[in-house]
């Protein structure tokens, strides 16, 4: 018994069917975007069309016949009513085709109800994207939410760790696990990237309004301060956190926050003023950051009593 190659190749059939499928994909997208009531006219416009048609080309072979007066139908609003009922496959046989409008008024029935089928699906969608369109809200607004109660479990996270290191009760094996924690920080950029590196050319794309957005960068800005604030302590009581992974999560989630803060600059949610600022304080904390990581001991020392000055300054003012 003979095999054709074509099916043992995996996934043959699959990419033989791609263009099909792209294709179906394109034309409901397109039926998607085509409102009610263009719809409608054209429903209506096309009925119309046909009732000229049987008004201005009937002739001695070929008419519409008044069964109820036995009669010769010459008026165009008869023509148009036929063509009405027609379309509609209602057929109150009160007029009949007579010659080849039979065939025309079979053509009509076939594109009628085709058209008449999409009016329908037309109204009946009209209340499915609302509830879409509310779903698709609520979904948003829980993922945002989910968001900030991550970031805010990552600050809690490491004040929790920073207490135990001003307490002294903090053990080995939790300063070497560090990283998991910044993992943990980088999982939740890598989300929120995602979310603003969206075009929103898709109907069903939502953008992030001004508000979530600025609390999103708040919220940033504010788990960025526990690290330094965290390695600040570290430093300080001289402890050895700098492992290899742990930089290079830091260096990390430090690179996808600028690609963040870039992205919601370009999409202009927020004004000048406010961007400028919360770019300001990142680009303080961060660069106290990288100098504690590329700092020899001494001079970290000396960093760190150098920020708490200054930080002492700012809450005076």
């Amino acid at each position: 018994m003979m095999v054709n190659w074509k099916d043992k190749v995996w996934g043959y059939q699959q990419i033989k069917k791609a263009p099909q499928l792209i294709s179906h994909r394109q034309f409901s997208s397109v039926l998607e975007k085509v409102t009610f009531s263009y719809i409608l006219l054209i429903w209506t416009g096309t009925i119309t069309l046909f009732g000229v048609v049987y008004h201005f080309l009937s002739g001695k072979s070929s008419y519409l016949y008044y069964t109820l007066e036995k009669r010769v139908i010459l008026g165009l609003i008869d023509s148009i009513y036929f063509s009405f009922i027609t379309a509609t496959s209602t057929g109150f046989g009160d007029i009949i085709p007579i010659g080849y409008f039979k065939i025309l008024a079979i053509f009509e029935v076939v594109i009628g109800l085709l058209l008449l089928a999409f009016v329908t699906f037309k109204l009946v969608s009209l209340k499915q994207d609302v509830i879409l369109s509310e779903i698709y809200d609520i979904s948003f607004n829980e993922r945002m939410n989910r968001l900030r109660s991550s970031l805010l479990l990552f600050r809690q996270n490491l004040n929790r760790l920073i207490t135990r290191i001003e307490e002294g009760s903090i053990r080995r094996r939790e300063i070497n696990e560090i990283y998991l924690y910044i993992s943990s920080l980088d999982d939740i950029l890598m989300e929120i990237s995602t979310i603003y590196q969206r075009k929103g050319k898709d109907e069903y794309t939502k953008k992030v309004d001004p508000i979530n957005t600025e609390l999103i960068i708040n919220s940033l800005v504010q788990s960025f301060e526990r690290i330094m604030e965290l390695l600040n302590i570290l430093t300080q009581q001289k402890l050895e956190w700098k492992k290899e992974i742990t930089i290079n999560l830091i260096k990390r989630v430090i690179e996808v926050n600028i690609k963040i803060f870039e992205n919601i600059s370009n999409s202009k949610l927020l004004s000048y003023n406010v961007i400028s600022d919360f770019n300001r304080r990142f680009n303080q904390i961060q660069e106290s950051i990288l100098l504690l990581i590329k700092m020899p001991e001494a001079k970290e020392l000396e960093r760190v009593e150098i920020i708490k000055e200054e930080q002492k300054t700012e809450k005076k003012e």
